[in-house]
């Protein structure tokens, strides 16, 4: 008997972790069990054609919101060259609505529902023997045409796992593994799945211990933690946490999902120690409307936990993702536009603009029409409207997040947005990526493609049009942002107001290879780079003419716009380091 286990991944970077829970625990039954992992943005002949070449006697697909379409297809067409193969189901998006699901798709012989370690090993230890297995749990099948649902085992075994999911298998130091140290959620969101299942269950710390030294061993460049709530148990995340900080490789980051409402003292005091680059950290807010909180079951108030996430900011060496949903109940375009201000206020790396999806087995599913939710039909059953806010507002919100993430998410934008969001904005960080998606609709930019270069100049002329004052200001902001984030020496179109004969006046090539051939300045701005020629130091720095004292002003955090004042700065790309110098 051959078993092919297949994921169709969203990235060829991601991993998928329940194929290789399945793996692992059919290792026992002595027969051929093959992983195959795909993506999503592969051709579906190809997928075939590799699939049928395996000629497996089962396969099985592991089912989620950004594949199950390209599964339906790929299934139906495999049923057609390969009839005598069953094709067996699992995962999230199709453990609800089984028996629709199964009377739609006649391709699927068997769907397994909840949790599939034990279930499906028990699954196909039954059929290699021939032994029947319509008295199981969790199953759904076909009978002569019949579908057959049996009863639900709710219980959870994951504490019981003594089964690592990589062990034995090939790595890929480049690709993401994710793993898990608990499973459940003590939280009942009702937009989630984890609220289909009470309680919470944790492995052993010695065999997380044992699990985290296989990843460190292998150099892998991200693990992420699929907790749903990794801080649950404060000394289960510290002391997880604590292991890595002693044993870590300086290569791999560990990405964990928290709660702010268990952010305490020792909490970040811990943090503090740690090294830049080896934790991040994302924070479901997801909206500060206290109505909308309530509805959806999450008893915090924004209020109380704003404190501990600025905390958790302001801490430069671990990098920190926000997320907000829009869609929610009792959340209309405007009191989300306050929710959006207050979570941007705290100035994270990244602010997740997400749109609510009505997943299948979700509370809030249940509840759409009383709601008056309207949402796609197929996956991801995202919201297109409720009796809150409309789908032209969501059009709105939908531009508003497309530009959050080219210009503050991407982070090339950090000494510009603050002036102007924090200047000229008064904080209202909302209303100035409002106008910017306006602006960008009425000159026909949203559906172009356009380069990381051309971003910086479409915010400028954005800037103009508004009139702004201080414009040459923005302009030497802009080119600075530029520098620090591309390490390109070619300046966009329109940042510079000085040509290249007039920089040259200021700061010439000789005065650079003069300034590099001196030995103070070596020692003291250039670090580890004090015995190579000026030839080859002239290759990893820039010097740049500005207008305005533009590191003074990051100093004064922009409380006075400077007069005009031309300077010179040094920009080593190696170290990552700017310097004034003149």
């Amino acid at each position: 008997m051959k078993i092919m286990l297949t994921a169709l991944n969203s990235k060829y970077i991601h991993t998928n972790l329940a194929i290789r829970y399945l793996y692992q625990n059919l290792k026992y039954l002595n027969e051929e069990v093959i992983l195959r992992e795909y993506t999503i943005n592969q051709h579906l002949d190809d997928l075939l054609k590799n699939i049928y070449e395996e000629q497996p006697d089962i396969i099985g697909f592991s089912c989620y919101i950004w594949n199950i379409s390209l599964v339906h297809q790929l299934g139906r067409e495999l049923k057609k060259v390969l009839p005598e193969t069953q094709v067996i189901l699992g995962g999230p998006e199709v453990g609800f609505d089984t028996r629709s699901l199964m009377e739609q798709e006649d391709y699927i012989d068997m769907v397994i529902k909840g949790e599939g370690e034990t279930t499906f090993s028990e699954l196909l230890s039954r059929i290699k023997e021939n032994k029947s297995y319509h008295d199981m749990d969790n199953i759904a099948y076909r009978v002569r045409g019949k579908i057959i649902e049996n009863s639900n085992r709710p219980t959870s075994t994951f504490h019981q796992q003594a089964l690592f999911p990589y062990d034995g298998l090939e790595m890929d130091p480049n690709k993401i593994y994710y793993y898990e140290s608990a499973r459940g959620c003590p939280y009942n969101c009702e937009y989630c799945l984890s609220a289909a299942v009470s309680g919470v269950s944790f492995l052993p710390m010695g065999k997380i211990q044992r699990d985290l030294d296989f990843f460190l061993k292998h150099n892998v460049k991200q693990v992420k933690f699929v907790d749903r709530t990794f801080n649950a148990k404060k000394n289960h995340a510290l002391g997880i946490m604590q292991y890595i900080l002693e044993n870590h490789n300086n290569l791999t980051n560990f990405h964990f999902e928290i709660t702010a409402e268990l952010i305490d003292d020792e909490f970040i005091e811990f943090l503090k120690t740690v090294p830049k680059g080896l934790f991040q950290f994302e924070v479901g807010v997801q909206s500060t409307n206290s109505e909308t909180l309530s509805s959806i079951n999450r008893r915090m108030d924004f209020n109380s936990i704003k404190a501990p996430l600025e905390a958790l900011v302001n801490l430069e060496n671990i990098h920190i993702h926000l997320d907000l949903i829009a869609g929610l109940p009792y959340e209309d375009y405007f009191t989300f536009r306050k929710s959006f201000n207050d979570v941007f206020s705290l100035r994270a790396e990244k602010l997740q603009l997400g749109f609510l999806k009505l997943l299948k087995g979700s509370d809030l599913r249940k509840k759409a029409e009383d709601f008056g939710y309207v949402y796609t039909e197929g996956p991801p059953y995202e919201i297109l409207e409720n009796q809150w806010i409309n789908y032209t507002e969501i059009l709105k919100l939908k531009d508003v997040e497309s530009l959050l993430e080219k210009y503050w998410n991407d982070q090339g934008f950090l000494l510009t947005l603050g002036y102007v969001i924090g200047t000229l904005y008064n904080n209202n960080a909302f209303k100035f990526f409002e106008d910017l998606s306006r602006y960008w609709k009425e000159m026909g930019l949203l559906e172009q493609s356009q380069s990381k270069e051309s971003l910086y100049t479409i915010l400028l002329e954005f800037c103009q049009k508004q009139k702004f004052d201080r414009i040459a200001f923005i302009q030497n902001l802009l080119r600075f942002d530029y520098l620090k984030r591309s390490k390109k020496r070619k300046i966009p179109k329109g940042l510079t107001a000085k040509s290249n004969e007039e920089k040259e006046q200021i700061w010439s090539k000789d005065d650079a290879h003069e300034f590099l051939q001196s030995q103070e300045n070596r020692e003291r701005y250039l670090t580890g780079s004090q015995r190579e020629p000026a030839k080859k130091l002239i290759k990893k720095v820039h010097f740049e003419v500005f207008e305005y004292p533009i590191l003074e002003s990051l100093d004064s955090n922009f409380l006075d716009v400077p007069d005009f004042k031309e300077n010179v700065v040094l920009f080593d790309f190696e170290q990552n380091r700017v310097y004034r110098i003149k």
